[in-house]
């Protein structure tokens, strides 16, 4: 019914808004915070159109409001509603949500009570509070549970009211006026009567006329008055003697007395539904008070109910009426307090009482304005049941709003009438300029144009007083005034301003007749119309829109428009007349940009050129000039750019700086296409060089900006290759890529414009999707089906999408080329590097950037790569994997490379080493042997991989394989936190059984089968396998390269220490004696092993000698995990075929302790280690302090380090700086430290030297110490240079003192002497440490030479002591019995057991004897505990540093 009438109501309005705001922004000012009172009074569709006015979704919005106030029509709120609704229609519908994606669960606040009232006083709270208890009992689902308010306001009680006598109480408190003596006074302003409906408040004001503001419950909703009288409102409820359902509360609540009914109605929803909004307006109608409350009832049967309630709780008092009552209830009023509050009603658009207070006010003008209004409103409310009515209150109160001069509001009331032409004069005579478009309006609506176009002309409104004039067919007034408009508009500022939106407007009132006289074919009047257009341009667009280009072209010709012509002639396809013209108009910029892009299609598409490279054409060199003469009239900073790409343009031949030059001006003068081309030039010259000339990066990380430096000075490296090999790459992938979005408005306007110069292609106009070709017989035109290309005489247009296409196919191709060609360059450094030989890091990096490229177009599913690429592809690949052989090397001391070590913590490497395994899990069958050991090699040497490979490789083995379970245990360990110490522990424990158990199943099985483990992968293994298994002593030996390898399999936050177990078990003895056990089989039957080595494609010659040296090691390693005899090492050396293979220095290391009769074997094996290169490295992973010094030992305390990154600059000291091309010192097989090594002297040259050497290195520290007194803290160069030239002998006497005090300290141990004695011994040795890396700094700045000062003092003090140790030396090495002095860390007793030398020996009974009368350990010297304490487990530092090497 409401469509068929035209009407609508609130909710449509509101239903209407949303569906304008779904699918149009919201204009205008957004809020950042919005805060919403009385929300009960609004329905939930309504609350929902604020999340478009303020998008703070997280903290911009507060509701506030009472539930027990709901009592507007159609409204049920609670605030756990609206939590609801603001989840799902705030929340999860922001803009901002969507736009990230995010759908998790939003975080909405809590509830919050305000329970402090500060209107009124308790005693209105607590009867308030009586009425919610009462909601909440019937009605708990339409409320929210609140707590009480409170009140710090003192007040009296609520008073129920009784009249004396039968009268009605309201004629009792207001019929005694005439009585009082002149004293009553009626209600004041802030006094109110409350009534329920428009009725009561009609019957109410018949009994007492003015004497009081009488308001219904729902007018008075957000209001306060002092004074509150409550009147009828059980009487006049609709529930009627229902009320007496509250005796079934009272009965609950255990409050009904003998007095009460016996029987009373129960509770039934649907039959007392209403009772609920009756409370809830009760309620809204007692806290209107800040004071008093008096409830006054005619019928006390139906309030019974309630007033019972009231009593029992003592929250009312009733108090007969009588003249004292009434007279104590009046309160007077100023006039300014009714005015006042007669103004609030206004606004309320309560217009009646309003009225009422602005009369006892004495303000007239105001009562009229209120009596106005509440005839408009009424008239408002009856226009669609009593328009007759409507029509005669519009009309008086348009009378009214006029003569008390409210001129808009009297208009407004007229137009409402239809009286445009009334209202039109009103606005016009009375408002003055403000209202003159209202004006306006009002004569068009009563069709008067002419006088509308004058008053819209007086106030300026240019477009309605055409619009006037178009209506009325005033033609020629329009004209008119639009010449007036101008010429005003050049002498009037004011009007200046305007003058955009003056031409705008005409210029669309003219071209509407211009179009008219166009279709009758009037051309003289189509002519006046255009030439009185304001614009050149828009008279070129109105031609253009009826496509007569030829009369427009003469039109710009005559007009002196070059430009306008010039782009005629574009569209014609006529370039070289198009620069004509540019020149003529003095546009030099887009003719000498015009001529670059000719020469770049000519030079690419000349007389069937296949594309690139650059070729040249006749004219070439003449346009070129002709380029950079017009750009020569521009600018200085354009002609640089226009040379800089008429430079890459130019077939003059450069080398790689001149190339290099033209990219960096390019880049600076933004000429995208010189950029492009230089580039590609740039990679063309490296095609060109042969590897040979080819430089090698030192460094691993290199600054981007030292690429561009080294091409500057023409020099090339595989880095320089991939640096220019990545820009051409991503230049191509961005033209694509704009190329694949051309239709959209963000494509790069630049890469844009390069694409259609480098295709010689144009737009037609600017709007249009079809593209004009300047070279129709070019290459790549070719692949365009002839049916999409338009050819109207000699021009041919294409449209975007099959242009698009064709490029595309023809930019793939040029990558797909351009990266080949990497591959090939990159393959020939990479044979280059393997032959010549460079370094492993050199190889490294050929191989991982061959893997990087071949990466790219494998995973690039756009190139569409045929048969033949996809091959090479592969075969790239392949050769990529041969990274293996480097970071795995046969032997493990050419993986002491550092940078070979930090390139293994790249990205690059780690995706190459997935890349192996994925290839050797490839394959369906179930994994070998061989596949195992490679893919658990990748792992332990890098961590941890993608969870995809785990699955895969678990998918690969049988169900009870050992292999499977140690995968999942090492899944398990990566994936665990590094800070869950006791967790990590557990499954490094776990992990390191089953290792055993793989190894064991693996080395027990039939090892001449295809693809079986190589030798070089299993003892890897072992290696790892002796570092994870559970270390009872909390420390244990390995070697440098294997815990290196240990390292890289951590993260580098990772703490070194967590996963490392000092638990005893017993397990470990039997995981140690399986491996002495499988290396005794492997070194004695050695026709096996080297058998071992051939099958697994091992050059057995040059790798057998390698593996006896791993596998000597690994055993001495094993028996000092042990705490084993050294008896089967001597057993092993001893062996004649075993010997022969090991190196002199190596065997006499080990074999001097025992010539020596020396029980311990430390120092043996790290001196012995040390001459190999791979020096041992002593890890305490506990609490615990060693106490013992080893000088060619390394010591690392995992306590003093939080991350692997530490422990590694600790391994890999940066103190000098190597050439990295060549190979590297370890790589060669030899090891030198970064410093020079604080080592042992041997013994006889400790005797050799005696007293007086010593006294001539005292002289020296002496010398130095005096040196720098007389300089003082001067920064002097002199010093400076005295430091340098005594540095070698400095570092003499430091390496003769070290070792000799090393030997005592060892000595001292042995024989049990004064700990003191050796503490001061291990202090003298920190000390000269120290000296000896500041003596190594390489740059004394004041700082250092300052330290090195006080190290020579403290030295000197401490001469004395060490004279004495040194005296105590010399006279231990005259001792008869001839027995020296050698370095040892601990102590091993005589009696440990002896390892039998059986080569048949079986693995399982290899743990029978090694683990038997295992000697302990003695401490030798007190190591500094860590900061910290024993109980610190994860960060405790030492006092010395981060650990290294201890002397």
């Amino acid at each position: 019914m409401k469509l068929e009438r035209g009407e609508y109501d609130l909710a449509d309005f509101v239903i209407d808004i949303h569906l304008r705001l779904n699918n149009d922004n919201l204009l205008g000012d957004k809020m950042d915070f919005v805060y919403i009172d009385e929300v009960q009074d609004l329905t939930m569709r309504q609350i929902s159109l604020f999340r478009y006015i303020c998008k703070n979704v997280d903290e911009g919005f507060v509701f506030s409001g009472d539930t027990a106030q709901t009592i507007a029509r159609g409204i049920d709120f609670r605030f756990e509603d609206i939590r609801s609704l603001f989840y799902n229609e705030f929340f999860m519908k922001s803009i901002d949500c969507e736009f990230r994606g995010r759908r998790e669960k939003g975080l909405i606040s809590d509830i919050f009570c305000l329970s402090q009232n500060f209107r009124t006083h308790t005693g209105v709270l607590r009867l308030a509070q009586s009425v919610i208890d009462v909601i909440c009992h019937f009605f708990p689902q339409s409320i929210d549970l609140l707590p009480p308010e409170t009140s710090l306001i003192y007040g009296e009680s609520p008073v129920v009211l009784e009249p004396g006598s039968d009268e009605n109480l309201i004629m009792t408190i207001f019929g005694h006026s005439a009585n009082a003596g002149g004293k009553w006074v009626g209600f004041g302003a802030d006094q109110v009567i409350l009534v329920r409906d428009d009725s009561a408040r009609e019957e109410i004001s018949n009994y007492i006329g003015h004497q009081a503001l009488v308001l219904t419950i729902v007018e008075c909703k957000g209001l306060e008055f002092q004074d509150v009288l409550l009147y009828n409102f059980f009487g006049s409820s609709p529930l009627s003697n229902q009320w007496r359902v509250i005796y079934e509360f009272l009965k609950e609540k255990d409050l009904l007395d003998t007095n009460s009914p016996k029987s009373f109605p129960s509770f039934s929803q649907s039959k007392h539904n209403i009772l609920c909004s009756e409370l809830k307006q009760l309620y809204v109608a007692i806290t209107r008070t800040r004071q008093r409350l008096w409830i006054c009832e005619n019928n006390e049967e139906l309030s019974k109910p309630m007033l019972d309630y009231w009593r029992r709780l003592c929250l009312v008092q009733v108090r007969k009426i009588d003249d004292s009552l009434a007279e104590a209830m009046q309160r007077a009023s100023s006039p300014e307090e009714w005015k006042s509050q007669g103004i609030k009603l206004f606004w309320e658009k309560n217009y009646e009482m309003a009225t009422l207070c602005f009369e006892k006010a004495g303000e007239e003008a105001w009562e009229k304005r209120a009596k106005a209004s509440g005839l408009r409103s009424a008239a408002d409310s009856l226009r669609g049941s009593n328009p007759e009515e409507a029509r005669v209150m519009l009309r008086e109160a348009a009378e009214i709003f006029d003569s008390i001069d409210r001129a808009d509001s009297a208009a407004e009331c007229f137009c409402d009438l239809g009286e445009y032409k009334r209202a039109g004069n009103i606005y016009l005579e009375k408002c003055g300029m403000s209202e003159l478009r209202k004006a306006g309006e009002c004569f068009s609506l009563a069709g008067s144009y002419r006088i509308a176009a004058e008053v819209y002309a007086k106030g300026s409104f240019f477009h309605e007083c055409l619009s006037a004039c178009t209506k009325g067919n005033y033609f020629d007034l329009g004209l008119q005034y639009i010449e007036q408009w101008k010429q005003e508009a050049s002498l009037n500022s004011g009007v200046m301003k305007k003058l955009k939106e003056i031409e705008r407007i005409s210029q669309e009132f003219l071209e509407k007749f211009a179009l008219e006289c166009y279709r009758k074919k009037d051309n003289a009047s189509l002519m006046k119309f255009v030439r009185a257009f304001n614009t050149m341009e828009s008279k070129r667009n109105f031609f253009k829109s009826l496509d007569c280009l030829e009369q427009l072209l003469n039109l710009e010709e005559e007009s002196g428009n070059f430009n306008e012509a010039a782009e005629i002639a574009k569209r014609l396809g006529d370039i070289l007349r198009e620069v004509d013209l540019l020149e003529k108009a003095g546009d030099f910029e887009n003719a000498s940009l015009l001529v670059l892009s000719y020469v770049l299609s000519n030079s690419l598409w000349f007389s069937g050129s296949q594309g690139w490279p650059l070729k040249s054409f006749p004219q070439e060199e003449e346009l070129l000039t002709k380029a950079m003469s017009d750009a020569k009239k521009v600018s200085g900073n354009f002609h640089a750019s226009i040379c800089a790409e008429a430079k890459v343009l130019s077939h003059e031949q450069r080398n790689l700086s001149e190339l290099m030059q033209c990219y960096n001006s390019s880049k600076q003068y933004k000429t995208h296409t010189g950029e492009i081309l230089s580039v590609r030039k740039l990679l063309d010259a490296h095609f060109q060089v042969h590897p040979s000339k080819y430089e090698w990066d030192p460094e691993l990380h290199i600054d981007q900006r030292l690429y561009d430096e080294r091409i500057l000075r023409n020099q090339v490296s595989c880095r320089t290759l991939v640096y220019v090999w990545n820009l051409w790459k991503a230049h191509v992938l961005e033209i694509l890529d704009c190329l694949d979005s051309l239709d959209r408005l963000d494509c790069d306007e630049s890469t844009v414009q390069f694409c259609f110069s480098y295709f010689g292609v144009r737009l037609t106009h600017n709007l249009s999707v079809n593209y004009l070709l300047l070279k129709p017989n070019a290459a790549w035109v070719k692949n365009v089906d002839e049916r999409f290309m338009v050819r109207n005489r000699k021009v041919v247009t294409l449209d975007a999408r099959h242009f698009a296409s064709a490029a595309q196919k023809y930019w793939r191709q040029e990558l797909i080329s351009g990266g080949f060609r990497v591959l090939e360059t990159l393959q020939a450094l990479h044979k280059f590097s393997v032959m010549k030989p460079l370094s492993k890091y050199c190889q490294s990096m050929c191989l991982t950037c061959i893997f990087d490229v071949t990466r790219f177009f494998i995973e690039s599913n756009s190139l569409d790569l045929k048969k033949i690429d996809a091959h090479k592809l592969q075969a790239f690949l392949q050769l990529s994997t041969k990274y293996f052989d480097i970071v795995f090397p046969l032997d493990s001391r050419q993986s002491l490379s550092e940078n070979v070590i930090s390139f293994r913590e790249t990205e690059i490497s780690k995706s190459l080493l997935e890349e192996i395994i994925s290839r050797d899990i490839s394959t369906g069958n179930e994994l070998t042997y061989g596949q195992i050991g490679r893919v658990v090699m990748i792992m332990l040497g890098s961590g941890k991989v993608k969870c995809e490979l785990y699955k895969r490789i678990a998918e690969r083995f049988c169900e009870n394989s050992s292999w499977k379970s140690f995968i999942e245990a090492f899944r398990g360990i990566m994936e665990l936190d590094s800070e869950q110490d006791h967790s990590l522990s557990c499954s490094t424990e776990a992990l390191s059984h089953h290792f055993h158990q793989a190894l064991a199943e693996t080395y027990n099985a039939n090892w001449r089968a295809k693809d079986y483990i190589s030798p070089n992968c299993f003892f890897y293994l072992v290696e790892r396998l002796s570092i994870l298994v559970p270390h009872s002593q909390g420390f244990f030996f390995t070697t440098k390269s294997s815990f290196v390898e240990y390292l890289m399999c951590l993260p580098c936050d990772a703490n070194p220490s967590a996963g490392l177990v000092t638990d005893k078990k017993s397990y470990s003895t039997s995981i140690f004696n399986f491996v002495v056990s499988i290396i005794r089989q492997c070194l004695f039957n050695s026709r096996d092993t080297a058998e071992w080595i051939k099958i697994s494609r091992i050059d057995c010659k040059s790798y057998f000698p390698v593996l006896m040296m791993r596998l000597v090691m690994i055993l001495c390693l094993s028996c000092l995990n042990l705490k084993s005899s050294f008896n089967i090492i001597f057993e092993v050396l001893g062996a004649p075929h075993i010997r022969s293979q090991l190196p002199r220095e190596f065997c006499e290391a080990i074999l001097r302790r025992k010539k020596n009769n020396n029980n311990s074997y430390v120092a043996a094996v790290a001196g012995a280690f040390k001459v190999m290169g791979d020096p041992l490295v002593v890890v305490n992973s506990s609490q615990n302090s060693l106490e013992f010094v080893c000088p060619d030992a390394i010591f690392l305390d995992l306590r003093s380090f939080l991350c692997k990154n530490e422990i590694m600059k600790t391994l890999f000291p940066r103190s000098t700086e190597a050439s990295h091309c060549e190979p590297t010192t370890s790589e060669r097989i030899e090891t030198k430290s970064s410093k020079t090594t604080l080592g042992t002297i041997s013994d006889s040259s400790l005797e050799k030297n005696g007293k007086g050497k010593m006294q001539r290195n005292w002289s020296l520290v002496r010398e130095m110490s005096d040196a720098f007194e007389s300089q003082g803290n001067r920064n002097d160069g002199n010093l400076k240079s005295f430091v340098l030239k005594k540095k070698e002998e400095v570092e003499e006497h430091l390496n003769f003192l070290t070792a000799a005090v090393a030997q005592l300290s060892e000595q001292s141990c042995y024989s049990g002497e004064d700990k003191n004695e050796l503490s001061e011994a291990t202090r003298l040795i920190g000390e000269l440490n120290q000296l000896f890396s500041l003596l190594e700094t390489s740059d004394l700045d004041l700082k250092t030479l300052s330290e090195i000062g006080e190290v020579l003092k403290r030295l000197l003090e401490r001469r004395i002591q060490l004279d004495r140790l040194l005296s105590q030396f010399s006279k231990q090495n005259d001792d008869p019995n001839g027995s020296s002095v050698v370095a040892s860390d601990k102590k091993i007793s005589d009696n440990s057991s002896h390892i039998g030398t059986a080569e048949d020996r079986k693995i399982e009974d290899s743990s029978a004897s090694v683990g038997n009368n295992l000697s302990k350990y003695q401490p030798a010297a007190e190591c500094s505990q860590g900061k910290g304490g024993k109980n610190n487990k994860k960060n405790n530092k030492s006092r010395k540093g981060k650990g290294g090497r201890r002397k």
